[in-house]
């Protein structure tokens, strides 16, 4: 955690109790994206290397095309993508307004 009390990618999956599945947003996207996995690191495993960068691992999310959240559904356009920066603070949890589909 910075000292803003942001969470990286990487303190997410922590703070999401080692799982994938979580949501997040990043300030220049029109969208909201989905955690697929980290690069080499199997759903419920820990993070090799010191926080709160744990090297720097990639991370794939599922990126929604969604005007606004309320609009993801299992019909909603996306494509996967990989961000190579998961240990900056620019990618934050969808905010607690943010409704987790039932089936996507």
């Amino acid at each position: 955690m910075d000292r803003n009390g942001l969470l990286n990618i990487y303190e997410q999956y922590y703070q999401n109790g080692k799982k994938y599945g979580f949501f997040l947003r990043e300030s220049t996207w029109q969208s909201i994206g989905q955690v697929l996995f980290i690069v080499g690191v199997r759903e419920g495993d820990g993070l090799r290397g010191n926080p709160p960068y744990f090297n720097n691992p990639k991370v794939y999310v599922k990126l929604y095309y969604a005007n606004s959240i309320g609009e993801i559904n299992a019909s909603t356009r996306y494509r996967v993508i990989r961000i190579d920066d998961g240990g900056t603070y620019r990618y934050q949890p969808a905010d607690e307004n943010f409704i987790i589909p039932s089936k996507l």
